[in-house]
Formats: structure tokens, sequence, C-alpha cells
């Protein structure tokens, strides 16, 4: 039986609390968090599906960030492909001198992707420096890191898609309705988009793909400054 908001709000409180320390077997604590985790997304999705079923819809929101400092390049693939899992959509602009990360994407998704851009770009980094070498090998075991976390954040998603089938939600056909919403929010902000292709030469792609299988993925206790986005034509 479908719970309420109410009742999924205190389960997922329960869920964080055994995570956090309420059970003293490691094992009962990771599955408290997985399915806290799922219990979260899939409520997104839940209420997205009310939405569009109502015709109430929100509209996808965009997100303008700076990419400062050293890395940019790096550490922007890894926040487009952090997006990209949550079914955002990504982009690399040169405005002022400056590179920025612009965004679209529904606001449940969006917040997600930028508590798991902010957590992921730290790990990544510090793993990178530990791991040494030269700057080409630094370079390729970004791109390892990226391409494995982005692999695990999908798998997630999409597992969480296939329980809720599985219990009766069509939430494939939300999901795919709002990627088109995404997709033509973007195309009307950016009509002309060119593609380009990295070419990467360094050795550290096999221990960058290490990191990224161990580096930390969770949501759960993390926070998004609800500041940073803004509704289209804001």
């Amino acid at each position: 039986m479908p719970k309420s908001f109410d009742q999924t709000q205190a389960l997922i409180r329960t869920l964080l609390a055994i995570a956090d320390g309420g059970s003293p077997h490691e094992a009962e604590r990771e599955l408290a968090r997985s399915r806290a985790e799922k219990l979260m997304l899939r409520h997104s999705i839940d209420e997205a599906s009310v939405r569009m079923t109502r015709e109430e819809a929100h509209e996808p929101i965009r997100t303008d960030t700076a990419i400062v400092g050293s890395w940019v390049l790096d550490r922007l693939a890894l926040r487009s492909a952090v997006y990209g899992a949550f079914g955002c959509r990504s982009l690399r602009v040169r405005r002022s001198g400056a590179t920025e990360h612009v965004a679209f994407g529904f606001a449940s998704d969006m917040s997600m992707a930028a508590v798991l851009a902010d957590s992921l770009e730290p790990q990544m980094l510090a793993e990178m420096y530990a791991h040494g070498g030269t700057a080409s090998d630094k370079r390729a075991f970004a791109a390892g890191f990226t391409i494995v976390v982005a692999d695990r954040l999908t798998a997630f998603y999409a597992e969480v898609l296939t329980e809720a089938e599985a219990e009766g939600t069509s939430s494939a056909l939300v999901v795919a309705a709002r990627d088109a919403r995404v997709d033509s929010a973007l195309a009307q902000a950016f009509p002309q988009v060119r593609t380009s292709r990295r070419r990467l030469s360094g050795a550290g792609w096999s221990a960058g793909a290490a990191a990224g299988a161990r580096a930390d993925i969770a949501v759960s206790g993390r926070k998004v400054d609800s500041s940073s986005t803004r509704a289209l034509g804001a």
C-alpha cells in the first residue's frame, strides 16, 4: 500500500538514524542508507508522476556555476557526468573570459546532482593528487574517476526506476516526459551547441576508475543551497 508523504519522511528519518550509527552492524547500516537513498529518489519520481498526471508539472530550472581555479575541464566533466546521471543536461559556456557549468533540469534532480557534484569534486582532486604523476596522468585519472562514478549513479537511478515499475508506478514514462522538457529548455536557451572531444594520453585511468569505484556517492546528510537554482525566465 502506498505510503503518505509524512509516512515516507518518517521512514527515511528512521533509516538515516540507523545508517548514522543506530545499529552496531555495518551491513545493517549500509542497507539502511541504501534504502533511504532510494526512497528519497523514489519520492521525487512519484511526486513528479502526480504532477504530470495533473498537468501541473514544474518547469525545468537552470543553474550557472563558475568553475575557477585549476583542472577546470576535469572538474566540469565530473559535474556534467553527475548531473547527466540524474536526467539533467549540462553545457560548458565561456563568458567574459570565465568558464561556467550551465545545467538544466527539474529542481529535485538538480538538487541531488548539486549535492553529489560538490561532494565528489574534492574526493576526486584529493585522490588525483595522492596518485600523482604528470599532468596527462592526472587528466586520465580524472576521466577514469568520472566515468565510473557516472556509471554507479546511473545504475542506482535505473534500479530505483525498476523497483518503481515493479510496484506499479509508471516512472519510466514520467522520466521520459521530463527528459523531453529538459531537452526543450536547453534548446530554447542554446539553439546552437557545438560538441567537442578531449584526447587523453596519460597512464592514470585505471587508478582513477578504482578511486571512482570506492567514492562516496551518498546524498543523505548533505544539503544543497536552494539559492543556487532559479526557474527559467526568473
